[in-house]
């Protein structure tokens, strides 16, 4: 039978394997629901030839629509598109972003989105042409009669691609995050004797013993408590949805108080204080106010006083680049405290 512990951390493993599995089905999902964009991403341009462009009615429901297409001739529209930068509602400067091309293709004219003279032969996405270019080509007595002459859409020849170089980019990300985080999670669901906290509790000793230990310590000498962190008489505990963790005081090496000042435009809105505790194993950050943070600091001291209290740059550079000689001081005082005692 599993210990308490070994049980906390296989339901742990199971959430984020639940939820590693949902984050997946709905991109399966987004996927398929985006089947025609998939399938013009990967075997687009196609080429269209004029009889093929001109069975096309609707450019959203035409299922080739990352196309390429050859002009026999370019006319410019002399329509363009003005971009306008404005800095608190004053007006800074404005350019030509693109102009509009008719292209002969077949009997009729398709339009193109260019910001330069196009070639002759171009690709890109189909698009309903939209109303005020429309109302600026098709103006006038004979409006009607020029619409006739062109087709019912347009070209757009940039950023096609770019929402699928983004999906993909998520893509390897995920699969990426699942390498790191999902995969040691499928791990302990299966066996969590290879959890890392079960490994750490096999050093300790008797492991159904300190199971049996932390348990009676969180349902009755629960001294702390914010955030998912609880510290009791003898253990932090880490108890989250997605996470489950022990730290003992007894491997604590050191502990201090680190404190944010938030700021909006450079006005000070307050403070953020936090109570860092390093452990042999691992660390933990319990948040609060600063009276909570100083009680637990102090409650801290007082359960390991071997443990280095208090932060300073010569503090952690020895912690961080001697940090074998760092554990070595500790341990030094807390056998001169043990004599002492």
């Amino acid at each position: 039978m599993e210990s308490w512990i070994a049980q906390m951390c296989r339901k742990r493993a199971g959430r984020q394997m639940l939820a590693w599995a949902v984050v997946f089905l709905a991109g399966i999902a987004v996927v398929f629901s985006n089947a025609r964009y998939v399938r013009n991403f990967f075997e687009g341009p196609f080429a269209l030839q004029p009889t093929a462009l001109a069975r096309v009615t609707h450019a959203e429901a035409t299922p080739d629509y990352f196309v390429s297409v050859e002009g026999e001739k370019i006319i410019d529209t002399e329509i363009q598109e003005i971009t306008t930068t404005t800095r608190n509602g004053v007006k800074e400067g404005s350019h030509v972003s693109a102009g509009y091309y008719a292209f002969l293709v077949g009997d009729r004219f398709l339009v193109v989105k260019s910001a330069k003279q196009p070639p002759n032969k171009i690709s890109g996405e189909l698009l309903p042409i939209p109303s005020n270019l429309s109302s600026e080509l098709f103006s006038g007595a004979d409006g009607q009669e020029i619409r006739n002459h062109f087709y019912p859409f347009y070209l757009e020849p940039e950023g096609f691609r770019y929402p699928g170089y983004w999906g993909i980019g998520i893509a390897w990300l995920f699969i990426g995050l699942f390498w790191k985080y999902g995969k040691p999670a499928w791990m302990h669901w299966r066996d969590v004797s290879k959890h890392p906290l079960i490994k750490r509790l096999e050093q300790w000793g008797d492991t159904v013993g300190v199971s049996v230990d932390v348990e009676r310590e969180l349902n009755n000498s629960v001294v702390y408590k914010s955030g998912g962190i609880i510290v009791t008489n003898k253990y932090v505990i880490r108890k989250r949805f997605f996470s489950f963790n022990i730290l003992r005081f007894d491997d604590l090496l050191w502990a201090y108080k680190k404190v944010t000042q938030r700021s909006v435009n450079f006005i000070p809105t307050g403070k953020t204080f936090e109570g860092i505790l390093i452990f042999y194993g691992g660390s933990e950050t319990f948040s609060g106010n600063e009276r909570k943070v100083n009680e637990v600091l102090s409650f801290a001291s007082n359960n390991a006083p071997w443990a280095v209290i208090g932060y300073s740059d010569e503090i952690k550079n020895l912690f961080n680049k001697q940090t074998t000689d760092f554990c070595q001081a500790v341990e030094s005082r807390r056998e001169e405290l043990s004599k002492r005692a």
